[in-house]
């Protein structure tokens, strides 16, 4: 009965003394919707079509480019890289 007990104890300790070392399995950063927020308003602010349709398109086409121009960087990512209006990549 007592074995038992120091058994558990034990158990119990090493697995939480596992749990406190291994190193926090975070996603590397903040999500580029947010670290990316005032990039993509500027680039939203650049669509001007008239046709509903068109700025629609132009709005969802602002933010997808931007995201991934983000997501392109690295982990963890510290400031934004929007897209180009050419559709190429800025340093």
């Amino acid at each position: 009965m007592i074995g038992r007990t120091v058994f558990a104890a034990v158990a119990a300790l090493v697995l939480s003394a596992g749990i406190m070392m291994t190193p926090a399995m975070g996603k590397g950063g903040p999500k580029c919707g947010q670290l990316c927020k005032t990039d993509i308003t500027d680039a939203k602010a650049l669509c001007t079509q008239p046709k509903k349709k068109d700025k629609r398109a132009c709005l969802k086409a602002a933010r997808r480019d931007t995201i991934a121009a983000c997501n392109a960087q690295p982990k963890p990512r510290e400031r934004c890289l929007p897209a180009s209006p050419s559709g190429a990549f800025l340093d």
